[in-house]
């Protein structure tokens, strides 16, 4: 190899390494959206899964009738509008030009197929308590669906984003290889790798600005951190450890977008628990937990302590509810009026994500303070949501991603919305709590909703069915040159069709 051709080669490799270049046969690289996620999507059929990073490849994918906005409001999505002629009939009107991924049509009848699957008994999804109050849906031509509601329920319309799939969609195959209608069609899926997305130019939202995304997957936040620094890696949202935010607002190569958020982050409970089911346990742990320092020390300052799970500015917050501030004395006297005077031996449950395992540490060691012995099961996302979904735990923490309506409680704490049909995956009873929901969504006036939901926030904060410990804030870090992204409060990817790449 002469000196020319050793120099064009080392300058290739140092082009690639450095993430520019272009691959053989593939997209410019310089026009890829690179998209870091921690963890892999658990199912991406629109009508099962549940977990975030899922919830975020259903922004690229899919489409449904309605999709929220910033403010916490809807807007049209595959409908162009829609009424409400009283409060047990919507009628949507779709639009004529809506397509699939595979160029046919989207149809009322394929609309009224994805949510008579999800509300299909032998179809296995914890989202089926969402549609309980649909009594049946119409379609009188191609362009209409009319949901006919057998009570009224304004909260159905938090479960009417759920993307659309064609008539007929095999839920084994659409885990893994989607055919929606949103605005980017997967083209390959490398489990726990990468999954790799073209614009679909015939979108009815407008051809996508930006035509390939690449969505990689890096369990590792130092590795996150450092594909991110070097290049290979153009866009995140919530996905790099606060401790390192600091490091890329200082540096002029990227642009740092923050926000307040409704990510809402809780300490689960589960009821079926000889222990846990006592009241007085569930509030020595809420004592025993320094909420202000997990803020301060594993969220670098980027949360608020909150008491509900609706954010800041929702017109349902609840103020001045009940708190438990940080007292170990207290929590270790309740733990013994509970029948512990010698402490409790419990089990966490959690993923392997680093931020997560040191979140738990960070509690851990807060409740030996006051006399509880717990240990930390981490294991794969996977088998964290299997386990969680079949009650297979006695306390674990997550996070809810985003709620736009206050019905959500109704989705989690409702006592017949149990796995795997609903949500309420800690068995949490309460009749006073049922009636109180099934009120709350009874009308679609807010004005006498908000008195209903008020009082709902307060039973949950008194009573600890759920610890709540933070709203996340939100953190976007891009490479310089990426426009056009629109903070959402659950961290949304819905804004990527707009966004444009220099």
């Amino acid at each position: 190899m002469s000196m020319r051709q050793l120099v064009a080669s080392l300058s290739l490799v140092l082009l690639l390494a450095c993430g520019g270049g272009e691959k053989k046969g593939s997209a410019d690289q310089s026009k890829t959206l690179v998209i870091a996620v921690m963890s892999a999507p658990t199912n991406l059929d629109s009508r099962v899964g549940a977990d975030n990073v899922s919830s975020r490849m259903f922004d690229l994918v899919y489409s449904g009738l309605i999709k929220v906005t910033p403010n916490f409001d809807y807007a049209p999505d595959l409908a162009t509008k829609w009424e409400t002629p009283d409060d047990k009939t919507i009628v949507f009107h779709l639009n004529p030009n809506a397509k699939f991924h595979n160029g046919q049509p989207v149809k009322a009848a394929d609309v009224k197929w994805t949510y008579e699957s999800l509300m299909n008994p032998t179809f296995v999804t914890s989202k089926r308590s969402g549609y309980a109050s649909v009594d049946h849906i119409e379609t009188p031509d191609e362009q209409t669906v009319i949901f006919k509601l057998k009570e009224a329920n304004a909260g159905i319309f938090d479960n009417l984003t759920v993307g659309i799939l064609p008539t007929g969609a095999d839920t084994n195959v659409y885990k893994t290889r989607p055919i929606g209608c949103g605005p980017y069609k997967l083209v390959e899926h490398r489990p726990d790798e990468r999954l790799e997305f073209e614009a679909f130019d015939q979108w009815h939202g407008g051809a996508p600005k930006i035509k390939h995304v690449t969505v990689r997957i890096i369990p590792d936040a130092t590795t996150r951190v450092l594909e991110m620094r070097r290049g290979t890696v153009n866009f995140e949202v919530n996905q790099i450890p606060f401790e390192n935010v600091a490091e890329f607002e200082k540096n002029p190569e990227f642009t740092v977008v923050k926000s307040s958020g409704s990510v809402y982050q809780y300490l689960a409970f589960n009821m079926h628990d000889p222990a846990l089911a006592k009241p007085l346990v569930r509030q020595a742990i809420a004592y025993a937990i320094d909420r202000d320092r997990i803020i301060r020390d594993i969220q670098r300052g980027y949360a608020q302590p909150t008491e509900t799970m609706l954010a800041e500015g929702h017109w349902a917050r609840a103020s001045n509810l009940p708190s438990h501030p940080y007292d170990p004395a207290k929590a270790k006297q309740l733990l013994a009026q509970a029948g512990y005077p010698n402490g409790l031996s419990l089990v966490f449950k959690t993923s392997t994500d680093a931020e997560a395992n040191s979140r738990a540490q960070v509690m851990q060691a807060m409740m030996k303070q006051a006399g509880f012995n717990v240990s930390i099961q981490s294991n794969e996302m996977s088998t964290f949501f299997a386990d969680i979904g079949k009650g297979n735990f006695q306390m674990y923490s997550l996070s809810r991603n985003g709620i736009s309506d206050p019905d959500f409680y109704y989705v989690i704490f409702y006592s017949k919305n149990i796995p795997p049909n609903g949500q309420n995956r800690g068995y949490y009873v309460n009749p006073h709590l049922d009636d109180l929901l099934t009120q709350g969504h009874a009308t679609f006036d807010r004005a006498k909703r908000k008195p209903i939901y008020n009082e709902v926030q307060n039973i949950v904060a008194t009573d600890l069915p759920y610890l709540s410990i933070y709203m996340q804030s939100n953190v976007a870090i891009m490479r310089k040159g990426i426009e056009g992204y629109v903070q959402y409060p659950a961290g949304f990817y819905t804004s990527v069709p707009q966004m444009t790449m220099k």
